[in-house]
């Protein structure tokens, strides 16, 4: 964040901290992006405010659509250990990856925009249940957006994870370029999150850093970018490591992460160049090849899928007896997490417990309430 911007642009960027409103927020940016100067200081930061803006403007669409429409068909409601929503262009085989994959029976057709409205169905990996929602295209086979992008992204956003299907006959390098930019303009980053960043409010005793890992960047640079958009008192709290532009995103593009996966479907029909092409671009973001036409890489598909949910399958065992069907934790719960989760009073009254698998190294080691569970780990809780 330059220093020493004017004091108008300083006012309107305070303004936008406290708008309530999309309409008063766009308002707000714009009158902030007059008002400073155009040269090389300033141009990262008019670049996010910029890609703010039209994420504001993309979101009042999507709102207006739903006001539009008295039912809203695009509400799924979430089932089973999690939910994945499937994205993709027109004639990408999302539909076909869905028949394969669950109970459901989605139309399988090879005229483009079949799906208007959001599919679910319900896959099994293992024993574990997860929803899968196929969404209407958010691509035409020209790349050019549908009338359902916005509604697609939207309900995307609020599911636990996003499957990008490509479609490898058809040039996925480009395709997955214009779906990670329309996530990029809605606000949405698919990649892991390089650092937190907390900003807790205050009403006095100006800002506060408290770092739990590096900061690279100069604490009067990060406060006055605070100062700059109207946070004078707050107490900043910042895990591993983070630059001035990680503020930028924070307080200015109010950016979310979301855990994504990429399927190149078709990949029978694929050049050999394409794994690569779609690597290179998707970077961090893990990609599976399959045909779900001839059943190849499903199976890896499913695996990955449970893999970049970062969940794990607990097993109770009570009097020598284990359940058949687990409980599903986020990774890294510990014993207290999944006495809650069976019972409030579990939590309140256990002593102790015994672990089988490969969270411990003696099987039926006897734990404490902090002890990190790890996949397929058999729990018997003592109270």
């Amino acid at each position: 964040m330059p220093a020493n911007l004017p004091a108008e642009a300083e006012k309107a960027l305070a303004k936008y901290q406290m708008a309530r409103t999309i309409e008063d927020k766009i308002k707000a940016l714009e009158e902030a992006l007059s008002l400073i100067p155009d040269h090389k200081g300033t141009e990262k930061l008019r670049g996010r405010i910029k890609r703010r803006i039209a994420e504001l403007r993309r979101e009042a669409e999507r709102k207006a659509s739903l006001k539009a429409v008295r039912r809203d068909h695009f509400h799924v409601p979430k089932e089973g250990a999690a939910q994945v929503a499937l994205i993709g262009a027109a004639n990408s085989g999302k539909s076909s990856i869905l028949r394969a994959l669950t109970n459901a029976r989605p139309q399988v057709t090879h005229y483009p925009l079949t799906t208007a409205m959001p599919v679910p169905g319900m896959m099994l990996y293992e024993d574990a249940e997860i929803q899968l929602v196929e969404l209407p295209a958010v691509l035409t086979e020209d790349l050019e957006e549908t009338q359902f992008t916005n509604r697609s992204i939207g309900f995307s956003k609020n599911s636990d994870l996003i499957l990008m299907v490509l479609d490898g006959a058809r040039d996925p390098a480009s395709q997955i370029k214009k779906i990670l930019e329309i996530y990029d303009e809605s606000g949405v980053s698919l990649r892991r999150r390089r650092c937190e960043i907390e900003i807790e409010k205050k009403d006095s005793g100006g800002i506060r850093l408290v770092i739990f890992g590096n900061l690279r960047a100069d604490v009067r640079e990060v406060e006055d970018l605070l100062k700059s958009v109207g946070i004078k008192n707050a107490v900043v709290r910042v895990r591993e490591e983070a630059g001035i532009e990680d503020f930028e995103e924070v307080v200015i593009r109010e950016m979310i992460h979301k855990r994504a996966l990429i399927a190149v479907n078709k990949i029978d029909q694929a050049a050999p160049s394409v794994l690569n092409d779609v690597t290179n671009i998707a970077g961090e973001i893990p990609v599976v090849a399959l045909s779900a036409e001839h059943g190849v890489g499903l199976d890896e598909l499913k695996r990955a899928i449970f893999e970049s949910l970062d969940l794990i399958r607990v097993y109770t065992r009570k009097a020598g007896i284990i359940s058949d069907k687990p409980i599903i934790l986020p990774k890294s719960s510990t014993i207290r997490d999944l006495a809650e989760i069976i019972h409030r009073d579990f939590a309140e009254k256990m002593r102790y417990a015994k672990v089988w698998g490969r969270s411990v190294k003696v099987q039926g080691q006897r734990v404490g309430p902090d002890h990190i569970l790890e996949d397929g780990d058999i729990v018997e809780i003592k109270i």
